[in-house]
């Protein structure tokens, strides 16, 4: 079963054909340790990147290179430093254990496609994969961008650099390519499972669901911009009109996941974070709702991220860390963090199911 999202099909599957068939589970990337050195080789990588700083190139390398590379690596360092773990970065380890499980389930008889990870940013790098993908002689190929909700500085950015690569490496593969799963029943049962067992045990005065911002303007960037444009309440909703709209996925995404929950939607609160700068992101802001709610009485949350199927910075660091601060000197009572479905076994069984060619 496909999930409700688009899948681009490049080529045409024949499933009565003998080939040699791939999956490339890819997610966002992580600095090799949490050193100045290699967190401003990360952030460089990153932030060059014209779908993530999306102005002129110029004005780009000046600010990237010249300011925030200046700046920003030594406060990023000491964050990661304090979610890394023995193992490593917390996002790569997820990452790898969901892939494990992927390939077990669909090799379980000892036949089965070569299933593979890559991050956007970083190591294993697209061109390192699709390159291992070429020697096994793969001729198609299934890719999945781990990012629920498509947006233009995650999801574009990664299929755009996922075409150029295979155009490269593999320039005759067919290739399915999953563009998101934000109401993918499995990916939304999953989501449920890790949420309704601390819901019951806590009784929150609210479920706060917060998604990663992103400028208002990228809502219009997209391939398929939304009709008519993205201001303020117009895509509280999600159609035909606005189905690639980020913040419309968003919300849609909520509402299943309320509803699975048997949750009240009145007591859903959808809100974005990790906003830079002086332009306008998508509202409402995470961090002003966290001081906010105390005064209007709600002392309990329950937090989680749907926008993110590994845990990360943003959500240990960030909401697990300082928003919990935040909500608490606010005048909060409570406030429980939800992991990410990271490497949970539903979550594999979906993703097995999604990428079954």
């Amino acid at each position: 079963m496909f999930p409700p999202g688009p899948s681009s099909l490049r080529g045409s599957f024949d499933p009565m054909q003998k080939e040699k068939t791939g999956v490339l589970l890819l997610n966002l990337g992580t600095p090799e340790s949490p050193s100045k050195k290699d967190v401003r080789a990360y952030l460089k990588e990153f932030l060059n990147d014209p779908f993530v700083i999306d102005i002129p190139a110029i004005p780009r390398k000046l600010l990237v290179n010249g300011i925030i590379l200046n700046t920003r690596p030594k406060k990023s360092a000491e964050a990661y430093e304090k979610i890394w773990t023995e193992r490593g970065s917390p996002l790569m380890i997820h990452t790898r254990e969901l892939t494990d499980k992927v390939r077990s389930r669909l090799n379980r008889d000892g036949v089965g496609p070569s299933v593979k990870m890559a991050m956007r940013y970083g190591r294993p790098s697209l061109p390192e994969v699709l390159q291992e993908f070429k020697k096994e002689g793969v001729e198609s190929l299934v890719f999945l961008p781990l990012y629920p909700q498509y947006s233009y500085a995650a999801s574009e950015s990664s299929i755009v650099e996922f075409d150029r690569v295979m155009k490269k490496e593999l320039p005759r593969a067919r290739v399915r390519v999953i563009e998101d799963f934000f109401s993918a029943p499995g990916f939304i049962s999953a989501l449920a499972a890790t949420l309704r067992p601390v819901l019951e045990v806590e009784k929150p005065d609210a479920l706060l669901l917060s998604y990663h911002g992103v400028p208002e303007r990228q809502l219009l960037k997209i391939k398929k911009r939304p009709n008519p444009c993205c201001s303020p309440g117009c895509c509280e909703r999600w159609n035909e009109g606005n189905e690639k709209c980020y913040r419309a996925q968003s919300f849609e995404t909520s509402r299943r996941l309320s509803d699975a929950l048997s949750w009240s939607r009145e007591k859903t609160i959808t809100a974005f974070q990790s906003r830079l700068g002086r332009t306008k992101w998508i509202e409402p802001y995470t961090d002003i709702l966290l001081e906010e709610l105390p005064k209007k009485g709600v002392k309990k949350l329950v937090v989680a991220s749907p926008s993110f199927t590994a845990d990360c910075l943003e959500t240990l660091e960030e909401i697990q860390l300082r928003y919990r601060e935040l909500f608490l000197d606010a005048g909060g009572e409570s406030f429980v963090y939800v992991p990410c479905l990271n490497s949970r076994d539903d979550f594999a069984d979906a993703i097995a199911e999604w990428v079954k060619v």
